[in-house]
């Protein structure tokens, strides 16, 4: 007598091609969300610099958050300026550069943080064809040469000859430093001082001028990887052929977009 056999177990085919549907509906998803979208976001980004597109801009970039992510490296730069600057000066400039770092370095840093991460100056930069660290180099001069009122007195030029005692005087006098109690080792009170009107130095070239500006595209990606669920971090050269990034672009999902939330420039 035989026995009838039992039906053969297992996942039904019209399962397992379920299965890999959802599968693949979920790996377009994610491909989708991290690189579709995100690339899309610069693209706009891209379009509204070239376009002149102030509101553009505002939509994809967070201003206040990117001015935080450059300012360590605005205060590196603000601080081998002043460094190298009183370094010229001799042993005066020495004992005077931490109080003069103090009154100094934070104004500089938040007036060049003020200047440069503005939707009309991103435009400029990039109208310019200038990259992102020369722009940020000449700001920094810019900013620390008229500082508080202080001119011409703060930064030197590599072929200006140092000025000493004297130059360190009329700086620390500027900010309300006894330039004698502090070399003789008593303790010295500054005082504030008010910033003095003073015209804009031009640290960029006008908006109409003809310039060959740079052109994007897959290549000139240098890293890409995530920050955490909501975060991606590129890198970006302006030359397509470079081995590494210019500059890390820092971008987050916020209120239902991907915007840009940070600069970090390489050095």
């Amino acid at each position: 007598m035989s026995r009838s056999r039992a039906p053969a177990t297992g996942t039904p085919v019209s399962r397992l091609f379920k299965m890999r549907s959802l599968g693949s509906i979920g790996f377009v998803a994610v491909l989708a969300f991290y690189v579709a979208w995100p690339l899309y976001a610069g693209y706009e980004i891209k379009s509204s610099l070239e376009g002149h597109n102030v509101e553009g801009l505002v939509a994809r970039i967070d201003f206040p958050s990117v001015r935080a992510s450059l300012r360590p490296a605005v205060a590196a730069k603000v601080d081998k300026v002043i460094t190298d600057t009183l370094h010229k000066a001799g042993t005066a400039g020495g004992a005077l550069s931490d109080q003069l770092k103090a009154r100094v370095m934070p104004r500089i840093v938040d007036g060049v943080l003020a200047s440069l991460v503005t939707p009309e100056m991103l435009i400029r930069i990039h109208a310019s064809g200038k990259t992102f660290k020369e722009a940020l180099d000449s700001l920094v001069m810019d900013r620390a040469s008229r500082a508080d009122g202080l001119g011409g007195f703060l930064i030197v030029s590599e072929d200006q000859s140092g000025g000493g005692r004297s130059r360190l005087d009329e700086i620390a006098g500027k900010l309300g430093i006894d330039t004698h109690k502090v070399l003789g080792g008593a303790d010295a009170k500054a005082t504030d001082v008010q910033p003095q009107p003073g015209a804009e130095i031009e640290v960029l070239p006008a908006l109409n001028e003809s310039r060959a500006r740079p052109k994007y595209g897959l290549g000139n990606i240098k890293h890409f990887s995530l920050t955490g669920p909501l975060g991606l971090s590129v890198g970006v050269a302006r030359d397509a052929t470079a081995s590494k990034a210019e500059i890390t672009a820092e971008l987050s999902f916020v209120n239902g977009s991907w915007m840009l939330t940070g600069l970090v420039p390489q050095t």
